[in-house]
């Protein structure tokens, strides 16, 4: 059964508080009252309420500065304010700092009721929304961590064990392994599942801008500060945020980044005012911090603050067994998104998947059986092009159907030598220049371009948009 709605009164007057809660109550709801921000922001901070109802006259801070705390808790939280000025000036402040409504005192029962019948299913459309939009997400891409070996069994159990808390959690595991995934199955199996989800790559946030990415920023706080940034942290308020790559964490920002771990506390760039986000926090590294700890390039006390309950990925080269369900994995995931031919491997294609040793991981295994069901024109993965991609390239140009090389092909694929420590890198432009010179020589025609590149007309669109290279006009057959 579902329980009534429990809303939070705020005045600073015993008999409002009182007559508040004999009204609320007469009507199923459940009231929590206190009296001044202070007692507010802990009942907030201890969750569970689904609107407030606070007076603009408070002792302390006053409740406009209570609205401001409160969006940084929970931007989603409706919040109806009281007031015994009524003034315009008052409800247009109270409006742009996010109260759903604004009602002079002495307040008339019916329309009190009548708002926050208003504020509840305003707050429960909010959550269905995010539910909604969470649930289409899975949908089109659901959150599994693919895997019956051993390992990905014990990664699950501490999943299933940690997601419920609100413990900080460190994910180790080398690139490609899957710690994202970890990290949004973790957030989908907490409390606060129908929160937000944010999450930051630190190693894509230039070191000058980095507090005010994660923090936020006052205008003017710096050059270039033309107008106020929200932060990762207030946008993340009352869900989790993920720290991607938290080993490139400068070290200018870790103190203030330990303090919003212990307190929920921080400051955004040139603002004096201190804020407060409710938000879980994990952490992602494929680095040993612990030894980064002891060198002194990656704060210790910030270490033990994030390594709470560490879970660490296993690398593809040590769960071979999950190799033949990853894969159906993808290939049916391409067939659903891109409407490509479901393949199959052909023989001796999954011995020559067992015999590498994926470096990459599980992102490498992706985009090589995806590239490979996109160039095989049979419906058979063959053992040859699996080979032929893992040492850095595509299919070879020798096996196209039509044309000849004329040494721009030679030239690319000896590039590709395996013995190029870039060769991963540079697999994309050797994909690319075949397209251009495959559109090249039949006159920017798809169909004759898929036939020289022995692939469906389908599986080239695919690539075309992959490349950026549009979509060429197709006159003729």
């Amino acid at each position: 059964m579902k329980e009534s709605p429990r809303i939070l009164v705020v005045d600073d007057e015993k008999f409002v508080l009182e007559s508040m809660r004999q009204l609320l109550e007469s009507e199923g709801l459940r009231p929590v009252t206190v009296e001044d921000a202070e007692g507010a922001l802990r009942v907030l901070e201890a969750g569970g309420i689904d609107a407030v109802v606070t007076d603009l006259s408070l002792p302390g801070e006053g409740g406009l500065a209570l609205l401001r705390r409160v969006r940084d808790l929970d931007p989603n939280l409706p919040v109806v304010v009281l007031t015994g000025v009524g003034t315009v000036a008052n409800a247009v402040a109270a409006m742009k700092e996010g109260a759903l409504d604004f009602l002079q005192k002495p307040v008339e029962p019916e329309a009190l009721l009548a708002l926050l019948r208003r504020a509840i299913e305003h707050g429960e459309l909010s959550d269905e929304v995010r539910r909604l939009r969470a649930s289409v997400r899975e949908w089109e891409d659901p959150i599994r961590l693919v895997g019956e070996s051993a390992a990905i069994r014990e990664v699950l159990r501490q999943i299933d064990v940690v997601a419920p808390t609100e413990a900080t959690v460190l994910i180790r595991g080398e690139s490609g392994t899957g710690k994202e995934l970890v990290a949004h199955l973790i957030h989908a199996r907490s409390r606060r599942a129908r929160k937000p989800f944010v999450r930051v790559n630190c190693a894509a946030i230039p070191e000058s801008l980095f507090e005010s990415e994660l923090f936020g920023h006052r205008r003017g706080a710096f050059t270039g500060a033309t107008e106020e940034r929200v932060g990762r942290l207030a946008e993340a308020s009352g869900g989790t945020i993920a720290l991607d790559e938290i080993g490139t964490f400068p070290l200018s920002a870790q103190a203030k980044m330990l303090r919003a771990i212990e307190t929920g506390e921080y400051q955004p760039v040139g603002d004096s005012r201190t804020l407060r986000a409710s938000l879980r926090i994990l952490a992602l590294t494929n680095e040993d911090l612990h030894r980064r700890a002891r060198e002194g390039s990656f704060r210790e006390d910030l270490y033990y603050r994030l390594n709470v309950f560490p879970i660490s990925v296993p690398p593809l080269r040590e769960r071979k067994e999950d190799l033949r369900l990853l894969l159906d994995h993808f290939l049916d995931r391409l067939t659903q998104r891109e409407g490509i031919e479901r393949k199959a491997l052909g023989p001796g294609a999954l011995e020559v998947l067992e015999r590498y040793d994926w470096p990459g991981n599980v992102r490498e295994l992706r985009n090589a059986i995806e590239r490979a069901a996109i160039l095989e024109p049979s419906r058979r993965i063959a053992a040859e092009s699996l080979e032929a991609i893992l040492e850095g390239g595509m299919f070879s140009p020798r096996n196209l159907p039509a044309g000849e090389p004329d040494g721009k092909e030679e030239a690319a694929e000896e590039d590709a030598s395996p013995l190029d420590l870039r060769l991963r890198s540079r697999t994309d432009e050797l994909e690319k220049s075949l397209l251009l010179e495959a559109l090249r020589r039949t006159g920017m025609r798809k169909r004759q371009a898929a036939r020289l590149l022995g692939i469906d007309p389908r599986n080239l669109a695919y690539y075309l948009r992959k490349h950026g290279l549009g979509s060429p006009a197709d006159p003729s057959p």
